[in-house]
C-alpha cells in the first residue's frame, strides 16, 4: 500500500514538474529587431518592451545590428524565426528586401511585423507606427516656417538612404512645402548612414556651400548630434536654425543652446510597450478594434484595418519651454 501511495506521489510530482515546463514554454515571445542598437532612442523602446513584457507575461527578445547594415539585421531576424520565436517586430531599414524573411516566419506559423519604419508591400502582420509619416512630415515644416519663413532655403541631412520611414517623411516635407509654401526652398536630402561624424561633415559643406541656409533637418536621430555641432562649431547658432527627429535627452543641450530650435518625435518608450502588446495580440489570435485599450495608455489606441496600420498618437515638438519635462 505504501508502495503504491509512493508511486502515486511521485507520479503526481512528475506530473506537476511536466505541467510546470509546458507553462514555461508555452509564456508567449516577442522580439524587436531596431535599426541600430546602442542608441538612447531604441534604447527608450527596449526599455518600453520590457515593461510591456512584465506587465502581460511575455518574453522579450530585443537583438539589433551594431551598425545600420540591412543585410545584419535580416540575419538576426532570420535567427529569431529559425528559434521559433512567436512574433517579431522590426524596424525596416530596407523595405524592399524584407518580403522573403516575411513568407518565411509565415511557413513557420509565426507573426512578422514592423514597427517604427515600415515595409508596407511586404505582407507583414501589422504595422506598430509611432505617428503618421504625413503629421511628422507636415508638423516638422511647419514648425520650421514659423521660425525661418516662408521663402527659406533648408538643408536635409538623413541616415540611411534605404530606410522606408525617413524617406517617408521626407517626401511628406516635399510634399507639405510644395503645397503649402511655394516658396520655400527644399535642398536635396543628403545621407549620412549611421554616424553622427558624418553628418556633421555633410552639414558643415552644406552651409559652406550655401551662405543663405536658414535651416538643417536632422532627419534620423543618430544624425541630430552631427548636424547642431556643425551648426555650433561653425558660429551659425541663431542664423542657421537646427531641427530634426530627436530624442529630449539628445536634443536638450542643443536646444538650450539654440542651435536646435526644437525637435519632432514621440514617446519610444512607449512605441516599445505597444510594440510588444501588438505582438501578444498577433499571438493570442486577437484582432485590433478600431479603438484599442492599452494598458497604460490614456487615449484608446486607432487601428486603421485598410492601411494595417496600429497608431501611438500624434507627433509631439520639443522646444526650450517644454524639453525638461521629458527624460528619454
Amino acid at each position: 500500500m505504501f508502495k503504491k501511495i509512493g508511486r502515486a506521489l511521485t507520479v503526481s510530482v512528475f506530473s506537476l514538474i511536466i505541467a510546470g515546463a509546458a507553462g514555461a514554454q508555452e509564456k508567449p515571445k516577442v522580439a524587436f529587431v531596431p535599426q541600430l542598437i546602442g542608441i538612447p532612442y531604441f534604447n527608450a523602446m527596449e526599455a518600453g518592451g520590457n515593461k510591456a513584457a512584465k506587465e502581460l507575461g511575455v518574453d522579450f527578445i530585443y537583438s539589433g545590428p551594431v551598425d545600420t547594415n540591412p543585410v545584419d539585421q535580416l540575419q538576426i531576424v532570420q535567427s529569431l524565426i529559425d528559434q521559433g520565436v512567436g512574433a517579431i517586430s522590426v524596424s525596416v531599414l530596407d523595405a524592399s528586401s524584407i518580403a522573403p524573411v516575411v513568407k518565411a516566419a509565415e511557413a513557420k506559423g509565426i507573426k512578422l511585423f514592423t514597427s517604427d519604419s515600415d515595409a508596407p508591400e511586404s505582407g507583414r502582420a501589422v504595422y506598430v507606427a509611432q505617428a503618421t509619416d504625413e503629421g511628422l512630415g507636415s508638423t516638422i515644416i511647419d514648425e520650421l516656417v514659423k521660425r525661418v519663413g516662408e521663402d527659406a532655403k533648408i538643408g536635409i541631412v538623413s541616415g540611411e538612404a534605404t530606410a522606408s520611414n525617413l524617406n517617408a517623411w521626407i517626401g511628406f516635407m516635399q510634399k507639405q512645402a510644395s503645397a503649402k509654401y511655394p516658396k520655400l526652398q527644399l535642398l536635396e536630402p543628403q545621407y549620412a548612414g549611421g554616424t553622427a561624424q558624418r553628418a556633421a561633415q555633410i552639414s558643415t559643406d552644406l552651409m559652406a556651400a550655401n551662405p543663405d541656409l536658414k535651416a538643417i533637418i536632422a532627419v534620423a536621430s543618430t544624425t541630430c548630434p552631427g548636424v547642431a555641432q556643425a551648426i555650433e562649431t561653425a558660429g551659425k547658432t541663431g542664423s542657421v536654425i537646427g531641427t530634426g527627429y530627436c530624442s529630449p535627452n539628445t536634443a536638450r543641450s542643443y536646444i538650450k543652446s539654440g542651435a536646435f530650435g526644437f525637435s519632432v518625435l514621440w514617446d519610444p518608450a512607449r512605441l516599445g510597450y505597444l510594440t510588444v502588446w501588438a505582438g501578444k495580440q498577433l499571438i493570442d489570435g486577437k484582432k485590433f478594434e478600431a479603438e484599442n485599450k492599452v494598458p497604460g495608455f490614456d487615449q484608446a489606441v486607432t487601428y486603421d484595418a485598410q492601411k494595417g496600420i496600429l497608431l501611438l498618437g500624434p507627433p509631439a515638438v520639443f522646444t526650450a519651454e517644454n524639453v525638461d519635462k521629458f527624460d528619454f
